[in-house]
């Protein structure tokens, strides 16, 4: 009977334990990146401005595509401005997989540098 009382305790303190760890909320590792910060790197108000008018251009030139897509009649034409669209999509998800790696090229050359530094 004791060892039923002190695992039911044991129980009962490990789910508060669990619990209370439940309520501080994960580190969002994304935040940031989407003013433009990404690794501890600030970007310039010229650079941010650039990125944005690039990806006002891209919107527009893919919702360009979609309204001409739905406009068309003619099912050839049409199947070739889905695959224009379908290309511009590839194309910007390149792009931005290029920079991400880029990016994390440059950070993990960075980390590598402070650890070659921390050596010495």
């Amino acid at each position: 009977m004791k060892y039923l009382v002190k695992s039911i305790a044991v129980l009962v303190l490990s789910a508060a334990s669990i619990s209370a760890f439940a309520k501080v909320k994960p580190m969002n590792m994304q935040q940031g990146q989407s003013s433009g910060q990404g690794m501890g790197m600030e970007m310039s108000e010229e650079m941010k401005d650039k990125m944005a008018r690039n990806k006002q251009k891209y919107i527009l030139q893919v919702n360009d595509l979609s309204d001409r897509i739905q406009d068309e009649n003619n099912s050839k034409k049409k199947q070739a401005l889905m695959d224009e669209q379908l290309q511009v999509i590839k194309d910007h998800q390149e792009k931005k997989r290029q920079m991400k790696k880029k990016m994390m090229q440059k950070h993990h050359q960075k980390m590598m540098n402070k650890k070659g530094d921390m050596k010495m």
